[in-house]
C-alpha cells in the first residue's frame, strides 16, 4: 500500500491538492494501520505534521485501538462506519470529531483504510457550557425569598385573554399537579418553551434543575451522546460524561422540537419513558432515573406521525397531556397586552418612556399575520425601542423593522401582500370570537363547523384538521355555538 499510495500521489498529485482544500480532517493508513497520510487540517487539529506522523500506527500516534478507531474498525471489519461520533486525546487536548471511514481495495484485494472526520469540539464545547449556564441558573438560592430566583415564570408570564390562550394557562396549571409527560404543540415563536418552563416552576419539581435542548439544533450523531452520557471506557483518556437525563435528575427536561429527533433516537428515548432506566453509550450499566419529560412540536401531531416525524408509539408517550398553543394570528385579541408588557420591559432596559403604539401602529399590527408569533412582535417592538427618541411618546411607523414594511406592503411568510392603511377608518379592536378561520359571520361560521362534524361523523379531530384550525380551536367554538 505504502508504496501505491506514493505511486498514486506522484502520478496525480492534484488529489493531495484535493484534499487539501477540505474543511474536514483527512487520515489514510495501510493495511497494518500506520498512517500514510494526514491533511493540513488534521495537522492543525492534532498538533502534529503529516512528516511527523508518517508510518506510525494509529495505536502509537493516538492510542486508539479497533474498538475505539473507526479507520482501524474500517479496516478490520472491511465495512463503512457512517457518521460516528467518538472522542479521542490528543497531545493533552480532547477531540471530539464525527467522521465516516471506509476500507480501501487495491484490484480486489484490500489494502488500507481512510477516514474524513469533521471536529466538532467546540460545538460540543458550547453545548456543555450552555447546560451548565442551565444549571445555574436553576440552583436554589438559600435564604433570598422565591420571588427573587432568576428563573421565576409564574402565570403572569403567560400574557393572554383570549379564551384559547386562557385554556392552554389552566390546562398547564392542572399539568403542573402531576409527573405525567406533557407535549407542547404550536407554532415556532408561540410561547411553547415558556409554556414549559411555567409548569416546572408550578410543579413538586420546582427546587429540581430545568433543562432544555432544541433537538433540532444538535447534530443526530451527537444527540444520544448528549441525552444519556458517555462511559468512562468508550475511548483511551475519556472520563465519565453524564447526559442530560442525569443532570436533569430531579427536575424537568425540555426536549423542544421532538419532530427532529432520528427515528432511532426516538425507540431509545421510548425505552427510558418506560423503563425509567438509561445507559451511557459504551456501557451496559443501567442506571435509573427521575426525570419529568416536557416535550414540543411545530407540527401538527396528525402531521408529524403520518411524515413519520414522531413515531406513534412515542407520540402516546410524550403527549399524555397535550396542549396546542394558538398561534398569534388566531388571537389577535391578545396583541395590546403583549404589547403593553413588552414596552414596559424595554421602558426599564433602554430606560425611556414610551407610552403605547401609535394608532396606526396597532391597526398595522391588527392587520399582519405574525407568522413568528409573539417571538416576532417581542423583537419588532425592541427593534422599534432602539429607534425612538427621547421626544417619542409612542412607537410609531417609521420606528418599526424595515423588513415589516416595503412601502405598504405586509409581508407573511416569506410572502408580500398588499395592505392599505386607512387613517380614516375608526379604530376598532376585534372581538375574540371575530378570529375565527373562514368567517367573521357568526352564523355561516356555525353552519361550516356543523356540516364539518356531520362529514366526519362527530370526530373532533378529523373536523378540526378538514377546518385548518388546532383541535382546541375546535371545542372552543363547539362550547361558544351550543353545538350538540
Amino acid at each position: 500500500m505504502e508504496n501505491r499510495f506514493k505511486e498514486f500521489i506522484n502520478q496525480y498529485p492534484f488529489f493531495c491538492d484535493m484534499l487539501e482544500t477540505l474543511d474536514s480532517a483527512v487520515y489514510f493508513c495501510d493495511i497494518n494501520g500506520r498512517l500514510l497520510y494526514i491533511n493540513k487540517v488534521a495537522e492543525r487539529l492534532d498538533g502534529y505534521t503529516n512528516e511527523e506522523l508518517y508510518d506510525r500506527t494509529v495505536g502509537e500516534a493516538y492510542g486508539l485501538d479497533e474498538k475505539t478507531s473507526p479507520m482501524l474498525l474500517a479496516l478490520t471489519t472491511e465495512k463503512p462506519v457512517v457518521d460516528k461520533a467518538f472522542r479521542y486525546i490528543v497531545n493533552g487536548r480532547e477531540v471530539y470529531q464525527i467522521c465516516n471511514a471506509r476500507p480501501l481495495f487495491f484490484e480486489k484485494k484490500k489494502v488500507g483504510a481512510y477516514t474524513i472526520q469533521k471536529d466538532v469540539t467546540q460545538l460540543m464545547e458550547v453545548i456543555e457550557q450552555n447546560i451548565s449556564l442551565q444549571k445555574q441558573v436553576f440552583l436554589p438560592n438559600e435564604g433570598d425569598p422565591e420571588e427573587s430566583r432568576q428563573d421565576i415564570v409564574g402565570l403572569d408570564r403567560l400574557i393572554g385573554e383570549h379564551p384559547l390562550i386562557k385554556e392552554c394557562k389552566e390546562m398547564a396549571i392542572r399539568a403542573a399537579r402531576s409527573d405525567s409527560p406533557v407535549l407542547l404543540t404550536g407554532e415556532t415563536g408561540s410561547g411553547k418553551e415558556l409554556f414549559a418552563r411555567c409548569i416546572h416552576r408550578n410543579s413538586n419539581r420546582k427546587d429540581g434543575t430545568f433543562l432544555a435542548i432544541n433537538c433540532a439544533a444538535i447534530p443526530e450523531t451527537l444527540l444520544e451522546s448528549i441525552l444519556f452520557g458517555t462511559s468512562k471506557g468508550i475511548y483511551t483518556g475519556a472520563v465519565e460524561r453524564k447526559g442530560l437525563f442525569e443532570e436533569a435528575e430531579g427536575g424537568t427536561l425540555f426536549l423542544d422540537e421532538i419532530n427532529s429527533m432520528p427515528l432511532f433516537s426516538q425507540s431509545k428515548l421510548l425505552r427510558v419513558l418506560e423503563e425509567k432506566e438509561i445507559q451511557h453509550l459504551g456501557s451496559k450499566e443501567r442506571i435509573k432515573i427521575n426525570v419529568r419529560i416536557i416535550s414540543s412540536s411545530n407540527v401538527f401531531p396528525e402531521d408529524a406521525i403520518s411524515k413519520e416525524q414522531i413515531r406513534e408509539d412515542l407520540f402516546y408517550r410524550l403527549a399524555v397531556v397535550n396542549i396546542m398553543l394558538p398561534s398569534l394570528a388566531s388571537r389577535k385579541s391578545d396583541i395590546l397586552l403583549l404589547t403593553k408588557h413588552f414596552i414596559k420591559l424595554y421602558n426599564e432596559s433602554f430606560q425611556k418612556h414610551i407610552m403605547g403604539l401609535d394608532e396606526d401602529v396597532l391597526r398595522f399590527f391588527l392587520d399582519f399575520s405574525w407568522p413568528g408569533n409573539v417571538r416576532q412582535l417581542k423583537h419588532c417592538l425592541e427593534a422599534a425601542m432602539n429607534l425612538v427618541t427621547d421626544d417619542d411618546l409612542k412607537i410609531k411607523m417609521k420606528h418599526l423593522p424595515a423588513y415589516l414594511l416595503s412601502g405598504n406592503n405586509v409581508t407573511t411568510g416569506g410572502y408580500l401582500q398588499k395592505k392599505s392603511i386607512d387613517k380614516n377608518k375608526p379604530f376598532k379592536y376585534p372581538e375574540p370570537e371575530r378570529t375565527g378561520v373562514f368567517s367573521t359571520i357568526f352564523q355561516k361560521e356555525k353552519e361550516e363547523i356543523i356540516q364539518a362534524l356531520m362529514e366526519n361523523k362527530g370526530n373532533v379531530s378529523k373536523t378540526a384538521k378538514q377546518l385548518g384550525m388546532h383541535r382546541q380551536s375546535l371545542i372552543y367554538r363547539i362550547k361558544k355555538f351550543n353545538i350538540t
